[in-house]
């Protein structure tokens, strides 16, 4: 069926996708990637706009047709344009989309994965943990109590809801630490909300892309311990979230908090492309909902009236008031069971959370165990061990404590029978990896993590953090691996070894066709001077790397090597760069080389690329040469035809201008070309003509003709063919038009048009009869568009004060109307009503009522908003707290965990109180007592925080180190991974004057010593 054609960037020698063999929806997108032929979205982006007459592709539209291969008709339409697709095949495409859309929708997802209902899923399946054995106590999990999150305004269950009734699906993350009642809550809440949806544990990511093949408003996506599903080369994507929440779908996760700190910063040029992927999941899709460890006040009352019925909450108030949850999953059970064991147990669960902490989360094998933690043990202790040493400390540390947990759980694949590895329990996985935070890897790690970790995704993520602490050879040596076992780590390779000046290795990987060796090969070797090299290595690569060439064209040009610059380009637009044409024309121009320039303009024109024209026509117009500017406009080429008629008005001849741009067949003429002829006849009184030149481009949709062409007709045309001739050219023109019918009073047209449902035209008109005084009218006028979202009829709704109008629209949910009502509340002091829109969880009310109750100083009511979970509120109550001296209640709230108040209390109470709070573990007072001992001075308070595994105070030690010069304590926090104490180590360094060490280190990183210490 398919005829053979050459698309730039497409193979010749291999067959063109064949749209009648297409029948999935996985078969079209495969299909549609072909025809790309590898070009990228703003690549065919430029590429519809060089087509005649130009068509719009965005970037956007086209990085969806590429990822998901479901185009609306017209947008598939514009590709085959652009990739070139004869007209004749175009039929069997778009059958070939019907095909794949019909087959869309033919499969039942619950027979692809793996679904239940809701209401009659597992708690434990879900990832719910077991409850301690308790005498009396026979359930398996202890009463729910209930979170303040899931009364709260903006709390976990008011979030599902808005999600559930606005058909938007949603990314929650409910973030905390282990054993804090974030998987349980999460259970509760889809049990009472979503008893009737159908629910998707999936094992891998590849559930949740069958899901979204084939989305259902219904489901609920449980992704318990999301980062299992992120970091990976094959992970979780922002384009998967995307496609699945467009379609309703909800999706629920949690994450413990040390895992979502590893994300907390912004991708760097030396971070993998995995953490840059799962950085925007989480920071710009995830909804975040904190679940703290200690409960507030609400829900300790609640915990103790469900204790009095339940033993496993008796026993757990007991144990901790404050913190019942982590003894109720028996967190002390596993935790005396760790600290009990002899020095070679401990050493193999040391090494255990210090490999996962490193970034190894796939479970570790017995190999790697065995190796590793004989780091972490003595000469004497070594000396000591037993034949069977290892299989002694495994058995001890896998031996079930609780029901099924241990300290070390056994892991098999699925379908397999028999331990592959052993994951930390969560709980302890928190408590010793905090406290082991700073402390230096043993060696042996590192060499055990080299040698026996087989997963591409925990060798790059082990990498980064050898990056981190500057062992740039442990970096190597897992990239190396991991990129021999297809793992996504080329450019993280590449720069590490760009960054060494390593050539002779760039070369080996770039040839072979390693890209990102070939980009950092290309720009060593310019640097250097060494142009014919990098020459050969780009056009060896070729396509991947055309975005770099102009590095060598560049030096190779400022060197006075013209035609080898030339001749360069030239080669580079022969093996398919497109944008070699462009840079080529640009290089012709500026030596003046005419005659060139107008050979590859004509050679470029059959490709439909005009950058040669463009700027070929400059040196013409300013030559005046008119003939060949004449036969290059005649032939479409529209900055040729802006040239010429600049050049002919300025010697007087108009005339000729509008004959010459006539001359341009209507077939190829661009809009820029009809828009010119138009203006000029009308600057010769012409309205008629100019009417005529614009109407052939107006019917194809081109914005700026209809715009030109709306303003003509105004006077001339029919209300109907207006009408039709704006909505031609999309929102923009028929928003333009009623702005036009407005400017001219032509209230009886925007009526017409409002009644027809042009919420626009009803909009102007709305404007219009409120600027009369007759707002009733307007109101009336606007009603019927409000559900559909119109702003403008709650603005007047609000001006008139018609609270009941409006109130009803935030019933509905609308979100606008809700917020215009609580400005009109707030401004009649109504707080009653303001009230009950904040306990709906609309947040501007609950601002708006915190403010109105702070200026009255009602500091009761304040307080009972605080205590229902109201941040504005207590921030209000934080701030009159401060205003009349309350430093005890200022205590008590920031106790609870209220962050402004441990910033009040930071800033106006004894640094005991900041001391107290970080002993209870509140990170906000962890700062705050971080920068104030750093003022201060004080490094042995900082290095006791630092040791106790406060990020913060880790921070602030680096730096007073650096402040004071102490370049060997600086060089032991860079061996723990203390936070920017890399870099002011070098800093230091230099400032020294030791600035071959500095380059040295940032080159080559630090050595791995073996100092065979035991790392406790």
């Amino acid at each position: 069926m398919s005829t053979q054609r050459q698309v730039a960037g497409f193979d010749p020698a291999s067959t063109p996708p064949d749209p009648g063999a297409v029948h999935t929806p996985e078969q079209f997108r495969q299909a549609l990637n072909a025809l790309a032929a590898g070009r990228g979205p703003t690549e065919l982006e430029a590429a519809a706009h060089r087509l005649q007459p130009p068509a719009s592709l965005s970037k956007q539209t086209v990085s969806d047709l590429l990822r998901e291969g479901r185009p609306r008709e017209a947008t598939l339409a514009t590709f085959l344009r652009v990739c070139q697709v004869p007209r004749q095949e175009h039929q069997a495409w778009q059958a070939a989309r019907g095909r794949a859309e019909g087959h869309s929708r033919e499969p039942d997802l619950r027979r692809l994965v793996p679904l239940i209902r809701v209401g009659d899923a597992d708690p434990r399946n879900l990832g719910v943990h077991p409850a301690i054995e308790v005498p009396g106590a026979h359930r398996e999990l202890p009463t729910y109590v209930e979170r303040d999150t899931d009364t709260a305004p903006n709390g976990v269950r008011a979030l599902i809801r808005r999600a559930v009734t606005g058909g938007r699906g949603q990314l929650l993350l409910l973030v905390g630490q282990s054993s804090t009642g974030k998987t349980r809550c999460a259970f509760e809440a889809i049990q009472q909300l979503l008893p009737d949806g159908w629910l998707l544990q999936p094992a891998d990511v590849e559930q949740i892309r069958q899901a979204a093949a084939h989305p259902r408003a219904d489901l609920v996506v449980w992704l318990d311990e999301l980062q299992n599903y992120l970091g990976a080369s094959d992970g979780l994507t922002p384009d998967l979230v995307r496609t699945l929440t467009r379609s309703g779908v909800l999706l629920i996760a949690t994450m413990r908090e040390e895992f979502y700190q590893k994300y907390a910063h912004q991708p760097g040029h030396e971070d993998s492309r995995a953490y840059a992927i799962a950085w925007e999941v989480l920071t710009k899709q995830a909804t975040p909902i904190p679940i703290r460890a200690k409960l507030s006040t609400a829900e300790q009352t609640r915990a103790q009236a469900a204790a009095a019925h339940d033993g496993y909450l008796r026993a757990g108030l007991l144990f901790d008031a404050q913190e019942p949850f982590p003894a109720i999953a028996g967190a002390p059970v596993l935790t005396r069971r760790a600290e009990g064991g002899d020095p070679h147990i401990r050493a193999v669960l040391d090494a255990a959370v210090d490999a996962t902490r490193l970034g190894v989360w796939s479970p570790l094998s017995d190999a790697f165990l065995r190796e590793a933690a004989l780091g972490y043990c003595d000469e004497r202790q070594r000396g000591a061990l037993s034949h069977d040493w290892y299989e002694s400390a495994l058995a001890y540390l896998t031996q079930p404590l609780i029901r099924t947990a241990a300290v070390l759980d056994p892991v098999a694949p699925p379908g397999t029978v028999g331990a592959r590895g052993y994951r930390v329990a969560g709980y302890l996985l928190q408590e010793i990896g905090r406290a082991r935070r700073f402390t230096k890897v043993p060696a042996a790690t590192w060499h055990a993590l080299i040698k026996h970790v087989t997963s591409p995704d925990d060798q790059v993520r082990a990498a980064d953090t050898a990056m981190y602490l500057l062992l740039y050879d442990c970096a190597e040596k897992l990239l190396r691996r991991a990129h021999a076992a297809g793992g996504e780590v080329s450019k993280l390779l590449a720069d590490l070894l760009a960054r060494q000046g390593r050539i002779k290795d760039l070369r080996a990987l770039a040839e072979a066709g390693d890209i990102a060796a070939g980009e950092r090969l290309v720009l060593l070797l310019v640097l250097r001077g060494r142009l014919s090299e990098a020459k050969a290595v780009c056009l060896c690569l070729g396509r991947g790397m055309f975005p770099h060439a102009w590095l060598i064209a560049d030096a190779l040009t400022e060197q006075g090597r013209i035609e080898e610059a030339i001749a360069f380009h030239r080669a580079l637009a022969d093996a398919g760069d497109d944008s070699a044409v462009g840079q080529l024309a640009q290089l012709l121009a500026e030596q003046d080389r005419i005659d060139d320039l107008r050979d590859l303009a004509e050679d470029s024109h059959n490709d439909n690329d005009h950058h040669a024209a463009y700027h070929l026509t400059r040196p013409l117009a300013e030559q005046d040469r008119i003939d060949d500017l004449r036969h290059l406009a005649h032939d479409g080429m529209p900055y040729a035809a802006e040239e010429l008629v600049d050049v002919l008005v300025k010697q007087g001849e108009a005339d000729e201008a509008i004959a010459a741009l006539r001359a341009i067949p209507e077939t190829g003429r661009h809009p820029i070309v009809a828009t010119m002829l138009a203006d000029l006849l009308l600057e010769r009184g012409e309205v008629d003509a100019a009417i005529a030149a614009l109407r052939p481009l107006a019917a194809t949709g081109h914005r700026s003709v209809i715009h030109r062409l709306l303003g003509l007709l105004l006077q001339r045309a029919p209300l109907e063919e207006l009408h039709a001739l704006a909505r031609a050219g999309g929102p923009a023109t028929t928003r333009e038009l009623a702005e036009l019918l407005a400017q001219h009073d032509r209230m009886d047209d925007l009526r017409a048009l409002a009644e027809a449902g042009d919420h626009l035209a009803a909009h102007q008109l709305a404007k219009l009869l409120a600027k009369q005084g007759r707002a009733e009218e307007a109101i009336t006028i606007v009603a019927a568009q409000a559900d559909a979202g119109h702003g403008y009829a709650r603005t007047l709704l609000a001006r008139q004060g018609r609270i009941d109008e409006l109130r009803a629209m935030a019933d509905e949910g609308n979100d606008d109307a809700a917020c215009q009502l609580t400005l009109l509340l707030a401004e009649q002091g109504r707080l009653e009503d303001l009230r009950s829109l904040a306990e709906a969880g609309h947040s501007v009310a609950e601002d708006q009522l915190a403010r109105l109750l702070a200026e009255q100083n009602r500091i009761d009511d304040l307080r009972m908003l605080a205590k229902a979970g109201h941040d504005q509120a207590t921030r209000r109550l934080v701030d009159m707290l401060v205003e009349q001296g309350q430093i005890e209640e200022l205590r008590t709230l920031a106790k609870a965990g209220h962050d402004s108040a441990i910033e009040a209390l930071a800033e106006h109470g004894p640094i005991e109180d900041l001391r107290a709070l970080v002993t209870a573990d509140h990170h906000t007072a962890v700062r705050r007592l971080s920068q104030l001992l750093g003022r201060q001075g004080r490094t042995d308070d900082l290095h006791t925080l630092t040791e106790a595994g406060h990020y913060q105070a880790a921070e602030q030690l680096a730096a007073l180190l650096a402040e004071q010069r102490r370049t060997e304590d600086l060089r032991a926090l860079v061996d723990v991974g203390a936070p920017y104490a890399a870099q002011r180590l070098i800093a230091l360094l230099c400032d020294r004057g030791q600035e071959e060490a500095a380059e040295r280190i940032q080159r080559f990183g630090l050595p791995l010593e073996d100092d065979g210490e035991v790392q406790k």
